[in-house]
């Protein structure tokens, strides 16, 4: 038997599903809304749109994004992207507050600590930094070879394996085969660190320091020149 009053009631639900559907989507875009960029940043999306990175751009899943010929940063709900120079990231997941980027190329260094709800991952050669709280800095100095530089503590996770390691604050670890902790010289003078660490507005592209690693006895050292 027909009842009005349970249609009704079907109609209401179904009504309220889509529209916290539509509300939970308005929500997350505006969680990835750019809103500073600094120096060009040439961005191409999934369907393959090539066009110039601008403030309330919304960031979209598959979205890549190259720095030109200078050092360049970009923010988004309080979380700074910085890329040096020719250095490129991939936006591989964004799904309700969490974001996996892919560090494809270059150097990079997120600063996310001003933002603690967002929950971030990168991914570098099928390895895992897990959970960023604060901020990070890797840089790409040869093939499947990385620095890592851990400023508040962060948990890696090599894609083989289940296990998580954490790595310890304010140090430095070299990937080659696998990841170890590292002596790395003046590898805060980098003009990246600098500008992202103190949230400048400006950044300094006349520092441009070469990035060498160098044996010494069983040890590996690397730093700026």
């Amino acid at each position: 038997m027909f009842t009005p009053s349970l249609a009704f009631s079907k109609v209401k639900y179904l009504f309220f599903v889509i529209l916290s559907l539509v509300f939970n989507n308005a929500l997350h875009a505006k969680e990835l809304i750019i809103s500073e960029i600094k120096n060009k940043i040439e961005t191409v999306d999934i369907y393959g749109n090539k066009f110039i990175l601008n403030k309330n751009y919304i960031i979209k899943n598959g979205d890549f994004v190259k720095s030109k010929n200078q050092n360049s940063y970009f923010v988004f709900n309080n979380v700074k992207i910085c890329l040096a120079k020719k250095s490129s990231i991939k936006f591989r997941e964004i799904k309700n507050k969490n974001v996996i980027l892919e560090h494809i190329r270059g150097n990079l260094l997120v600063n996310k600590i001003k933002n603690k709800s967002l929950k971030i991952e990168i991914s570098i050669y099928k390895k895992f930094i897990l959970d960023v709280k604060g901020k990070v800095y890797i840089n790409q100095f040869d093939k499947n070879k990385f620095i890592l530089r851990s400023f508040f503590g962060l948990s890696y996770k090599p894609f083989y394996s289940k296990k998580i390691f954490k790595l310890k604050k304010n140090t430095t670890y070299k990937y080659s085969e696998e990841l170890k902790e590292t002596t790395a010289s003046n590898i805060l003078d980098d003009s990246l660190i600098i500008d992202c660490l103190t949230n400048k507005k400006i950044i300094d592209t006349d520092k441009n320091y070469s990035f060498t690693c160098i044996q010494n006895g069983k040890r590996l050292v690397c730093g700026y020149k």
